[in-house]
């Protein structure tokens, strides 16, 4: 990270990296990289990264999540209800159609997130890959 880079920014700790695309290209939907370094029995170490997103956009995800799949839930129930009573459902069978796809339509979100942050996660990755090389230069050229 000592590497002037455009494109990438980060933290690095002892076993630990977070590695994110640079504040001026930021955006909400850019991904992060973790990266974990544990000792190798025959020397050296393994390193292993996993994308995501930024943590208030997932927890703003499961939220939103959570928020249609419990209302839908209560909507079967009062459907099935009024139903078994012999009631008229369809205005609750309404309200569970409409968040069943609200719940879809907001995870089908997350993959149009994915698709936007695709060449920010390409530049993050090699980033990793030319440090890892010990190429710091490669990192600050990749095109972006």
């Amino acid at each position: 990270m000592a590497a002037a880079s455009e494109l990438v920014a980060g933290r690095v700790y002892r076993r630990t990296a977070f590695i994110t695309v640079a504040p001026a290209r930021a955006h909400f939907w850019s991904p992060h990289l973790e990266v974990q370094f544990t000792d190798a029995p025959e020397g050296g170490c393994y390193v292993q990264g996993q994308f995501g997103p930024h943590q208030a956009i997932w927890t703003t995800f499961v939220i939103i999540q959570l928020m249609f799949g419990v209302l839908a839930l209560g909507a079967a129930i009062f459907a099935y209800s009024k139903w078994s009573l012999g009631a008229d459902a369809t205005p609750w069978l309404g309200l569970f159609a409409a968040m069943m796809f609200g719940g879809g339509f907001s995870y089908g979100a997350a993959y149009v997130g994915q698709g936007l942050g695709s060449d920010q996660m390409y530049d993050v990755r090699a980033f990793v890959d030319a440090v890892l090389r010990d190429d710091p230069s490669a990192a600050t050229d990749a095109q972006g």
